[in-house]
């Protein structure tokens, strides 16, 4: 009987050795440790490189500012970060702020008319970019489309004459067509983010799903298919934070309800706060920290809602700006813990898990 190296052997000069398996090398932080970990099991992890993922939640819930948070990490490894304003509603001068260096260059903006433009256009600068070795080999991309649901295909846009349909014109067949041309490209896109080592982000709007009585009746658009190739998908909700009558922020919870990089159903907490001067939102990372170390026991408490630090009792608000004010930040991440198992908090449903 021939043995298995003989097989190998006779067979490796017709088909080449066996290929190595798809593995994230690399990861982009999101600014905020738990939830990292609730990505990739690491509190420096993140969204994987070389992957599709997905970020849905309600409006004004951070996930573009989640979005902006991987595309800083990008860049400060020494990669690109571009993003595709399908929604129109970017801001290149609040971006900053949120640690995006805008320099053309380290930074692609652009406002693609429809679908297949904007993956095209991604697949040809990620491919030019490794081709031309304009960033190290292992310096990341990250590419965020924003959002699916605002993604025009051709064919819902332009008539056989290649004239932008009007309203009148619109029928049954393009409120498919989205559905329909994920199923089309994704499959290759999915490729093209593994080979180019990129991470495609994209962000995606909310729908209820009509006569669910139980279950989560939340669903995203885009048809079936990102349910398959996107490798995480990260589900946003929010309750407002308020003072007085006024609201001043959401404490929102992320699940991942689909991972293929680490276990899947797991959850973080974080405050997303309002900026009263402008409006903009922005992660209240310090307070997020201080309430998630209080949480699992690594911050006492003491009595009527404060905590100990430092020997002394004191609100969670008052540490946390004092963390803010001096820069601390990594004090509170030296105390996570080096050994962490969180729970599972919520059960798959059946299609979620298949997916």
């Amino acid at each position: 009987m021939t043995s298995p190296k003989d097989i190998a052997d006779e067979l490796k000069s017709v088909i080449g050795s066996n290929d190595e398996e798809a593995t994230v090398k690399h990861f982009l932080d999101m600014g905020f440790p738990p939830l990292n970990e609730s990505s990739s099991a690491k509190w420096d992890g993140g969204l994987p490189v070389g992957r599709m993922v997905e970020i849905a939640g309600p409006p004004s819930s951070g996930k573009t500012a989640i979005a902006t948070a991987a595309m800083a990490a990008a860049q400060k490894a020494g990669g690109i970060a571009a993003f595709m304003d399908h929604e129109r509603s970017f801001s290149l001068t609040l971006a900053p702020k949120l640690g995006l260096d805008t320099t053309p260059g380290k930074f692609i903006f652009k406002k693609p008319r429809t679908f297949e433009e904007s993956l095209e256009t991604a697949a040809k600068a990620a491919a030019a970019i490794r081709s031309k070795k304009l960033i190290k080999k292992d310096a990341p991309i990250c590419w965020v489309f924003d959002s699916l649901a605002s993604m025009v295909p051709q064919s819902a846009l332009l008539d056989k004459n290649g004239e932008i349909k009007s309203l009148e014109d619109r029928n049954m067949n393009d409120n498919t067509a989205l559905a329909r041309a994920t199923s089309a490209a994704f499959p290759a896109f999915a490729q093209h983010c593994e080979e180019y080592d990129m991470c495609a982000i994209f962000l995606n709007q909310m729908r209820t799903k009509i006569g669910v009585m139980f279950g989560d009746p939340r669903k995203t658009t885009g048809g079936n298919a990102p349910e398959f190739y996107f490798s995480q998908r990260l589900w946003l909700s929010a309750s407002q934070i308020k003072q007085g009558t006024e609201i001043i922020g959401q404490e929102v919870t992320g699940k991942f309800v689909k991972n293929k990089i680490s276990r899947p159903f797991r959850e973080a907490k974080w405050r997303f706060m309002f900026n009263p001067k402008d409006g903009t939102g922005y992660f209240d990372r310090e307070r997020s920290l201080v309430e998630f170390l209080i949480s699992i026991g690594k911050i006492d408490k003491g009595t009527a809602g404060r905590i100990v630090w430092d020997g002394k009792t004191t609100h969670p608000e008052t540490l946390a700006r004092k963390i803010e004010a001096e820069g601390k930040f990594d004090e509170l991440v030296k105390l996570l813990p080096a050994a962490y198992e969180p729970e599972v908090v919520a059960e798959a449903s059946t299609d979620e898990a298949a997916s």
